[in-house]
Formats: structure tokens, sequence, C-alpha cells
């Protein structure tokens, strides 16, 4: 399954989503070897029912693109694939409307699973341009979409449905083998519409969703060496392979209705424009995406009023190593949540007095550093030791440290270095930290019978030893790793 899932999906869409830029001629014969090439190098086998030139036409039926492995296995078949030559040097690629997929997963543990899928298409016109070694796939198509027929867990039907639909798409999709296999993409479609449901009727349980994305557009690169191994994604990274992709949309919304039992579950939500990135080679993988302006409001027979939230901008971007090294490799960490702001009727559970400010709440996590590992992330033949440390930090960059809420906010900065000699990694550096209405919020969650008057005024004893005023309600502190092995709050030490 995970070769469906992974790759196999994505190249054999590619042969429905498949510039000019490169003028020469390109023969029908051509493009089917190119594309099965292709596939192989994905670790899939293709097989064809008949293969016959019809004049200017190479006809293809039932062409089956299959992957196995010891966890499972997957096969898609085409009944035709038509590839004319137009006399121009290009190729024009039709095939049919529908691709049944079957997945067949068989984990070591846990259930088994068969699945009956269906790829469609409907208005696909393709045109092939280039040469043996370097082609180009335009494309456009009214419609795509994928859709499941079935699905068992050991042998038993499970009332489980997806649909997902692309309209108006358009792109290209350009394949260059000389040498390593490089292939780069280009997409745009209207609009992207989804369903999902499905039912345990044992346990009473039942959901469904349904959504849609608007002005969607991506692209990615990829880079296959010659005669690698993609089951074995270490060796396939050292040896040069590399992937990175964008996907980006300009709004859209979904619907969550849920039950359990008798507790049931409605969830609405509405968004802005967003983004996903990844990317992923021998120096390291990276994952985040963002968000702008989301809406969601929820109705559950748990919750005692309705819950309303929205946020004016979300980011998650994520960077570590995966390559074991002598040299520190850099990581990241980015987590931003900007003016969080909640419905009148949650502050009113726990706040009906109005003692806390109603201002919107935001929260960033901004962190880099380097880190050396031990261990190869993907290799699968020595993973590393469950009692085996995977790496060693050398160094920590607090770039931005903020959370702001009810009336008070704290923020930080700072940079640290790390002795990896000692039994204990032993940090060198500073941290430079801000408070900013600490004790208001403090005395106001006395007011609301939250805190006790003593453990108040413990609270406050103890951000006394750590910090000093620099302003109304303000707070300062300098925390110091020194090289004697102590810990320093403002010159004071305190370990």
């Amino acid at each position: 399954m995970r070769h469906w899932t992974g790759r196999g999906a994505g190249a054999l869409t590619a042969l429905l989503l498949g510039t000019t830029a490169v003028q020469a001629d390109v023969t029908a014969a051509e493009v089917w070897q190119g594309l099965t090439d292709y596939y192989g190098d994905l670790g899939q086998t293709v097989t064809t029912g008949s293969s016959v030139t019809e004049g200017d036409t190479l006809v293809i039926t039932d062409a089956v693109f299959a992957s196995e492995t010891p966890e499972g296995s997957t096969s898609a078949t085409v009944a035709e694939v038509r590839l004319k030559e137009l006399g121009d040097g290009r190729v024009e690629v039709t095939m049919s409307e529908e691709i049944p997929i079957a997945i067949t997963a068989k984990p070591a543990t846990g259930e088994a699973v068969d699945m009956a899928m269906k790829i469609t298409q409907s208005g696909l016109a393709m045109l092939v341009s280039g040469q043996a070694t370097d082609m180009t796939f335009d494309f456009t198509a009214d419609t795509i979409g994928i859709r499941t027929e079935q699905t068992e867990v050991e042998g038993d039907a499970i009332p489980m449905t997806l649909d997902a639909t692309l309209t108006g798409n358009a792109g290209n999709y350009r394949m260059v083998t000389e040498g390593a296999r490089n292939v780069s993409s280009t997409m745009t479609a209207e609009k992207l519409d989804f369903a999902v449901s499905g039912k345990d009727p044992k346990a009473e349980t039942d959901f469904a969703a349904s959504g849609s994305l608007t002005g969607l557009s991506g692209t990615s690169t990829a880079t296959m060496p010659d005669a690698v191994d993609l089951e074995d994604m270490s060796a396939a990274l050292q040896a040069g392979m590399t992937m990175e992709g964008t996907f980006n949309f300009i709004g859209g919304g979904y619907v969550i209705d849920g039950k359990d039992g008798a507790d049931t579950l409605n969830v609405q939500s509405t968004g802005g424009a967003g983004s996903v990135n990844f990317a992923m080679s021998r120096d390291g993988m990276r994952y985040g995406g963002t968000g702008q302006a989301a809406q969601i409001a929820v109705q559950a027979s748990a919750l005692p009023v309705p819950l309303d939230l929205s946020v004016a901008e979300t980011a998650f971007d994520m960077k570590v190593p995966v390559s074991k090294g002598e040299e520190a490799q850099p990581f990241g960490l980015l987590v931003k949540l900007i003016d969080l702001e909640i419905s009148e009727g949650i502050w009113a559970m726990f706040d009906p007095t109005t003692q806390l400010p109603r201002d919107p709440a935001t929260l960033i996590v901004d962190l880099s550093g380097a880190a050396k590992l031990l261990f190869d992330v993907f290799d699968m033949h020595t993973p590393a030791p469950a009692d085996a440390s995977p790496g060693e930090v050398e160094s920590l960059d607090i770039n931005q440290i903020q959370l702001t809420a009810a009336g008070a906010e704290l923020t930080g900065s700072g940079a640290l270095t790390f002795d990896n000699s000692a039994p204990m990694p032993q940090p060198r550096g500073a941290v430079d930290l801000q408070l900013v209405g600490g004790n208001g919020l403090i005395d106001n969650l006395v007011a609301m019978g939250f805190l006790p008057e003593d453990q108040a005024m413990g609270a406050k004893m103890m951000i006394g030893l750590f910090a000093v005023p620099s302003g109304e309600d303000t707070l300062t502190s300098k925390i110091e790793f020194k090289e004697d092995g102590g810990v320093y709050a403002n010159g004071q030490r305190i370990q």
C-alpha cells in the first residue's frame, strides 16, 4: 500500500496530469517506453494485454501498473491508452475515463485491509513534446477524481466512502532522463470537492465530512538517481534522491458530522488562503504550511454551549536532519497562532464577571539550531538501538517566543550552545525574557476564585527570584548558563 499512497498514485496520476519548451520529435513508442521506465524506477511492474499500431496511433490495452511488498500490494488497470503521432513531433495521449485500483494491506501487526478504488477523468487533453530523454506532458482536464468502491477489513465489508474531484485542471509534467531522472510539474485547478464518510455499526459510531478548496496551484520537483531502490529510502537519499513541492489554495471550508452512541458533534469551518510545502534530501526533511482567516464553529452534545473560534493566521514549519554525519546539521521549528479569539459564550462559562481582558491570544515559537545525528533516520537495516541517543544538539537559537493572552504577554529570545562531552549536555549562553501584565493576571485569577491568595503570593515571590522590575507591571530576566556550570538569573546564581 505504501507504493500507491507514497509514489505510485502520483506516478499514475502523472499519466492523467501529464511546456513545449523543448522543440524536438518524440514518437508514440518513445512516450510509452518513457512512462513504463518511470514506473519501473518507482518500483512498479507494467504489463499489457496488447500493444498494436493502428496507422499513426499506438494502442495499448489492459495496461496493469502493479507493486508488491511484504506489507501488501497495489495494482491499477487502464483498459486502453491511445498515443497518436500528430505529424509535428508531438504525441496526443488519450485513455479510458475510469481506472480501477486494487489495494491490499497485510501489515505484520494489525488488520488486513482490501480496498477497491477508481481514478476518473473527463475531458482530458494531453500533448507530449520533446524527445525521448526529455519529454513534457501538457494537459487540461475538465475533471479528475478518485473514489472508493469497496473496503474490507479482515474480510468484512466496511461502510466507508471517499470521493474527491478536481475541476478545471491544467498544467504540465516534464521528465528528463539524461543521467539521473529529473521530474518537475506544475498544476492549477479551479476547485477541489471532497466527501468522506464511515460507520461502525457495532460501536454505534458514524461520521461524515465534506468540503472544498478553491484556486489551487502547485509545483514539484524530484531527482531519482539511476538504479536506486526506493524501498531503501536511506540509500536512495544518500545516492542523491531529492524531492520538494509547494501547494497553494485561495480559500475553502469543510463540515464534519459525527455520532458516538447518544453523543453528537458538528463542526463547520471556513478559511482564506493557505499553503503546504515539503522537501526531502540527504541534507534534511522539511514540512510546513500556512493558513489565513480561519473560523470554526463547534456544536457538541458534550458541550454546554456552542464553541466559536477564529484565528487570523496560522503557520507551522519543521526542519530536521535525516543523515548521520560528523558535522552538525541545521534544524528548526516554527509555530504561529496569531489573534485567536473565542466566542463570548465560552468566556462567560469561566469569567462571567469579565475580570479578564478579551483581547485575542497569540502564540509564536521560532527555534533553530544545529544537531549531529548518530544514525540515519531512514536506515531500515541498521536502526538506532532503543537505548541509544539518536544524536547531539550542538546549538539552539531561540529566535522568538511570544505568548499573549488574558492581558499578559511573555516574550523571549536567546542563544545556547551545548557541551556534549559530559554525561549530560551542558548548555552555555543566555536567554532574555520579559513579562508584561503578569501581576495583573495573577490578581484577576485571585478575584475570579481560580487561585487562592496564598498561592498567588507564593507565585509572585517565585517570579521575583528570577526577574527584576523594569516598568509598570513589567518584569525582565536574563538567564545565563556559564562555563562554571552555574545558572544565573540577572547576575545571581540560582544553581
